[in-house]
């Protein structure tokens, strides 16, 4: 059964040879300074009718008498950009090794807000947004300063204490 599934798939022509992508972002929302990775997933319309295979999973939306399959692209060269309020911010992408229907990259944003992941050479495909908070870390690194401060003090008064010379009486 696999080697005739296998045969039919192959043996589709991909329609008018499109190539199509899936952009997706991870995480959904970000923060100031970590990195997020943007994927490119590409893919092709072939109508159903031409390969002989019961219904695939629809992952990813198709018109009406269309598969969507994924399809490898050996050297493509994407423009993927990430923008937010005029600044821009280039994501190179490379493929995946074990994938080769998946590209990957990452960019670190530079301030918060909402980010847009943008396919330039892609015009039709709709750019995933990304909620960029603050940077965390300040906060964060206050927090353990005034936390290590106060352990020093609250250590320094207990072995003050103990340190102390003995009173002798007499």
């Amino acid at each position: 059964m696999w080697l005739t599934l296998l045969g039919s798939a192959l043996t589709a022509q991909p329609l008018l040879a499109a190539v199509e992508v899936a952009v997706s972002v991870s995480p959904a929302e970000g923060v100031v300074g970590r990195p997020i990775e943007v994927l490119v997933r590409t893919f092709t319309p072939i109508a159903a009718g031409d390969v002989s295979i019961p219904a695939p999973s629809l992952s990813y939306p198709a018109p009406s008498g269309l598969w969507n399959v994924l399809y490898p692209i050996p050297d493509y060269p994407f423009d993927v950009v990430a923008q937010t309020n005029g600044a821009s911010v280039a994501i190179a992408l490379t493929r995946d090794p074990d994938d080769a229907s998946l590209w990957r990259g990452t960019f670190t944003p530079t301030s918060a807000g909402e980010w847009r992941i943008v396919l330039r050479n892609f015009p039709t495909v709709e750019p995933p947004r990304v909620q960029v908070a603050g940077d965390e870390a300040t906060p964060t690194a206050l927090a353990v300063g005034v936390g290590a401060l106060l352990a020093g003090l609250i250590i320094g008064v207990l072995v003050g204490r103990g340190i102390r010379r003995p009173r002798v009486m007499g």
